[in-house]
């Protein structure tokens, strides 16, 4: 013990240790509080008496450099450390933030990376060059051990002491034990000792907790140096023996020496329940931050409180509960209660009295109860004019205008675009995806109109991050997308993945990245040489041609761009087609239906007339791949630019003998691509197609039977099933007669089944 210091070791987030250390304070009268947390966040103190300050809320600190290396500190209402604040701002009593500076911690973490990386790196070397100089032996021994030092798991103590009581629940021990307990009873005395047991079980500790341990103890001297009398400390239970045994100040200072540093700032966000359960800052999470909420804010509840909650969550679900399930429920959590010894019932008595009187036994209707009550769909607020990156106060200002609240309820917006606020809305989802900040979601549409959009929108506190980590490419949205993106398009050397961030960029209405992003896709089509390549790109200059005319804007430059890419497809697209192997083959053909598709949709006659003239090329063509071959004669057909008797004729000659049987195959799965019901309309067609199979033999037709079922497998269950009953039908192929010899009834009778199954009939 230390004269004037009183130790406070505590859980970070709880009820029981929030009633207790506000209790201890208010009898104390501290002249100074000395609480874990990160100093560089001291200037944030004063807003927890803020009106608009309402947790839960966290300490968001950062490097401002390197933004992504980030600590949260959550707070909710039933924190020790959140009432601590309040106590001290109330009473104006100094309190210092006294864990380790983040200007050391987050340069750790740094070095941490690096030293990993460097570590990496060596490694491949020596694996990949054995006469290459690695680290000597000894060096890359010490940092693997160095490393998995620090990478030790920090010690939960509870949960320890939970085991050694006989819980498997950590949190069911620490509600037992503390939350349940009606008054003070010398807790942080007890805590003490036994977490002075456990440490010396668990001497061992990682490098991260001894300099942070180090930090404590120096600050607890300059405060004793400055001649406080009744200094309270306040922090995880575990590190209360490692600062009440001081050791000499000069082996502290020693620890300490020579830690690097970097620049960091802080902020206060928003933060949600569910989020509570996350390990950070001080590596604390709780499973059931409703319930704790419940008991803060209810301590004297007999579980009638409770009780009424979960029974209007039920009743708003459709199910029949009355107050007699109420009173029963209450009755029998208290009995379980009593029968385990325990002055009250805690969450596990009333989660098994809730099962078995308003759930009859079933546990699922616990999976409502945690996640509605349990942990709770609560989020906080803070004031708007709390120190923010500029991006961070230009995007929550648009938010506010366009009335998008922020909450942890999954909301999905359906935006008709021909209405001036929700096309705003759309601009705003649109950039902030180009941003890669994940707060809203497209969605599936109902309808085929261009002027309609579906949004699922909701928070998360790491998305207040990501747009901190963009606040560098500018101080507005509308600026941080076009720099972010005009970076991102230089670093892109393909036309379609161009062309795909073009698309996504038109309806952010950024006209100047547009237009920059439009130089940058001339400059490499006039360089692309690949025609896989440009028809991959096709499609999707289409769909910029056309949304571009939706969104009133002009790009015929893009239009003039997809006619010449067009013209060097129709000049070379034979001769991509030829000489290829079956995967080459099957993903031209993707891309033929693609193009297709997008020629349609575009309803240019000059583009179709090219496009056109590539496919009868296609066809004509003796080198192209059968597939293709197929697949063109198909198109044609269909366009009605092939006449029947021409169609038959290129089909006998791909069913002729002089063809190799996989050859036939391949150029019937092309003809007969995703559709069966040009077989069940087209009589002559039919007899064709089903005259050539039945004159396969068995081996020829083993052969194909792979290509064949894969063509019909793409076809609905209802064609299958049509075509089979078709085929059941069929007079007009040669009848077998059932005396040859040749043919075994019985054995047809086992087959026939399984065709039936296989076309889809039942």
């Amino acid at each position: 013990m230390i004269d004037g210091i009183h130790f406070l070791g505590i859980r970070h987030h709880g009820p029981g240790s929030a009633k207790n250390v506000r209790a201890y304070l208010e009898e104390l009268e501290p002249d100074m509080i000395l609480l874990e947390g990160p100093p560089e966040a001291e200037a944030l103190l004063p807003g927890v008496l803020r009106e608009q300050m309402q947790p839960p809320v966290a300490l968001l600190a950062y490097q401002p450099d390197e933004p992504r290396r980030a600590v949260f500190y959550p707070f909710a209402e039933f924190s020790p450390e959140w009432q601590t604040m309040r106590f001290a701002m109330k009473r104006e009593i100094p309190l210092r933030f006294f864990d380790l500076p983040l200007i050391y911690h987050l340069a750790l973490w740094k070095e941490r990376e690096e030293r990993a990386e460097a570590l990496e790196t060596s490694e491949e070397q020596e694996e990949t060059d054995n006469t290459g100089d690695t680290l000597p032996l000894t060096e890359e021994t010490e940092i693997k051990e160095e490393s998995a030092a620090e990478e030790m798991i920090h010690v939960d103590p509870f949960a320890a002491l939970a085991k050694a009581a006989g819980y498997d629940d950590p949190e069911l021990w620490w509600e037992v034990n503390f939350e349940n307990r009606r008054n003070n009873e010398e807790i942080f005395l007890a805590v003490k000792e036994a977490v002075t047991v456990l440490r010396e079980a668990f001497p061992k500790i990682d490098r991260e907790t001894s300099l942070r341990e180090a930090w404590m103890r120096k600050m607890i001297r300059a405060v004793q140096k400055e001649g406080y009398k009744r200094v309270a400390v306040i922090c995880g239970a575990w590190h209360v023996p490692g600062l009440e045994n001081m050791p000499k100040q000069k082996e502290d200072n020693e620890i300490l020496k020579g830690l690097p540093k970097v620049k960091v700032e802080c902020t206060w966000i928003p933060w949600t329940y569910d989020r509570l359960s996350y390990r950070s800052g001080y590596g604390a999470g709780i499973v059931s931050p409703g319930w704790y909420d419940h008991v803060w804010d209810y301590p004297d509840d007999d579980g009638t409180r409770w009780m009424s909650k979960v029974a209007s969550l039920f009743r708003s679900r459709g199910m029949d509960i009355s107050v007699a399930h109420v009173i029963e429920t209450v009755r029998l959590a208290q009995v379980m209660a009593a029968l385990r010894g325990l002055s009250r019932p805690s969450l596990e008595e009333y989660n098994d009295a809730v099962t078995t009187v308003m759930g009859f036994g079933d546990p699922i209707v616990l999976q409502i109860i945690r996640e509605a009550l349990v942990i709770s769909n609560r989020m906080g607020n803070v004031p708007d004019d709390v120190p923010k990156v500029p991006l961070l106060v230009d995007v929550e200002k648009l938010l506010k205008r366009l009335r998008l609240p922020l909450s942890t309820e999954i909301k999905e917006y359906n935006l008709d675009l021909r209405k001036p606020n929700d096309l705003e809305r759309s601009i705003v989802f649109h950039r902030l995806n180009l941003l890669g900040i994940r707060l809203a979601r497209p969605i599936a549409t109902d309808g085929k109109g261009t002027f309609k959009e579906s949004w699922s929108v909701y928070y998360e506190p790491e998305q207040t991050l990501a747009i901190i980590e963009k606040a560098v490419w500018g101080n507005t949205l509308a600026e941080a997308v076009v720099s972010y993106n005009v970076h991102l398009s230089k670093d892109i050397s393909s036309i379609s993945e161009l062309v795909d961030l073009l698309q996504r960029v038109i309806p952010a209405d950024l006209p100047d990245l547009v237009e920059e992003m439009t130089r940058r896709l001339d400059v490499l089509a006039a360089s692309v040489t690949d025609v896989v390549e440009m028809m991959k790109a096709i499609p999707g200059m289409v769909t910029v041609v056309r949304y571009g005319s939706v969104r009133n804007l002009d790009y015929g430059k893009v239009n003039d761009m997809l006619y010449a890419m067009m013209a060097r497809v129709l000049a070379g697209g034979v001769l991509a087609c030829a000489n290829i192997d079956e995967d080459a083959a099957s993903d031209l053909m993707d891309k033929f239906v693609a193009v297709d598709y997008a020629v349609a949709t575009a309803n240019q006659p000059e583009l179709t007339s090219m496009w056109m003239e590539l496919v009868q090329k296609v066809r004509e063509a003796r080198s192209s791949h059968p597939l293709l071959s197929g697949y063109t004669t198909r198109l044609l057909r269909d366009k009605n630019v092939l006449g029947y008797e021409e169609t038959a004729q290129t089909l006998q000659y791909y069913t002729s003998r002089g063809n190799a049987a996989s050859e036939t195959a391949f150029w019937f799965e092309g003809f007969l691509k995703s559709s069966g019901t040009i077989l069940l309309l087209d009589e002559q067609l039919w007899d064709l197609v089903n005259g050539w199979l039945a004159s396969l033999g068995d081996e020829t037709f083993m052969e194909l039977l792979p290509i064949l079922r894969r063509t019909f497998s793409e076809y609905s269950v209802p064609e299958r099933r049509k075509l089979g009953e078709k085929a059941k039908g069929t007079s007009g192929v040669k009848r077998v007669n059932m005396q040859d010899e040749a043919f075994n009834a019985e054995d047809a009778r086992k087959v026939i089944p399984v065709v039936w199954q296989l076309m889809g009939i039942k």
